[in-house]
């Protein structure tokens, strides 16, 4: 397939690697220029482009940008974005980084915001995983200890493209539910940050909390991770995230 990525942080830089060592057609763009993409990046076949670069003749459109700078892109990718093209979101709202969105705070599903912003529906994947998880725990299927990705999805195609590319990533791939029901995989919820196998990652999801007590809990993670100065080691957050998610 024919995929682009906006946003080459943590996640996106990942995603780039894997997916292009998967075989697919990889552009990625960053916020500055083609030329500051890492060679690491691009290390199993993407290449750097410009935004429209990104966006233009995709069959996949994946960003990976912090949730504050949606506004910003708008506006060119529903200029060069085709008709065709699955988007899929893997960003997660934090309002201390992101500014006051009203209407997250009152309870609206960060992924439905998105759609409304971009006019069109998204896909939501990866976003809950932590970055050296991604990196690192994806296993071969069948694998034992292969942990599961949660996504939301609005129809069919991007349901399958989404759990298509989870499970290239090296991932079980779990349909959480629609838009409307997006909020079970969002910051604060049992499901995010926990590291789970699929059977475990399933239950957690039925016990999601509502929006409202998700965020209260999303709050609570970031003032005690504060408090620890945000721990290196990636077991400790997960542990800490199954602790407080719980």
């Amino acid at each position: 397939m024919k995929i682009g990525i906006i946003g080459i942080g943590a996640i996106g830089a990942v995603l780039a690697r894997k997916l292009s060592a998967n075989g697919h057609e990889l552009v990625v763009a960053n916020s500055k220029s083609p030329e500051t993409v890492p060679g690491e990046v691009l290390a199993f076949g993407a290449t750097a482009g410009t935004l429209p670069d990104a966006i233009s003749d995709k069959d996949v459109l994946i960003i990976s940008i912090p949730f504050s700078q949606i506004n910003s892109i708008a506006e060119t990718i529903k200029q060069y974005i085709d008709a065709r093209t699955v988007l899929i979101d893997t960003g997660n709202y934090y309002p201390e980084r992101d500014g006051q969105l009203t209407e997250i705070l009152e309870g609206k599903p960060e992924s439905i915001w998105v759609t409304e912003t971009l006019g069109r529906p998204v896909a939501k994947a990866w976003n809950t995983v932590p970055a050296p998880v991604l990196k690192n725990g994806g296993y071969p299927k069948g694998m034992n200890g292969r942990l599961a990705v949660p996504f939301s999805a609005e129809n069919e195609r991007d349901s399958q493209i989404a759990a298509q590319l989870i499970e290239e990533t090296g991932f079980d791939a779990f349909h959480a539910g629609s838009l409307s029901e997006s909020y079970r995989i969002q910051p604060g919820q049992p499901s995010y940050s926990t590291a789970l196998p699929l059977v475990e990652l399933q239950k957690a999801v039925e016990n999601a909390r509502d929006s409202l007590s998700a965020a209260e809990n999303r709050n609570q993670f970031m003032k005690v991770m504060t408090s620890l100065a945000w721990p290196d080691d990636v077991h400790s957050t997960i542990e800490i995230s199954r602790y407080l998610n719980k």
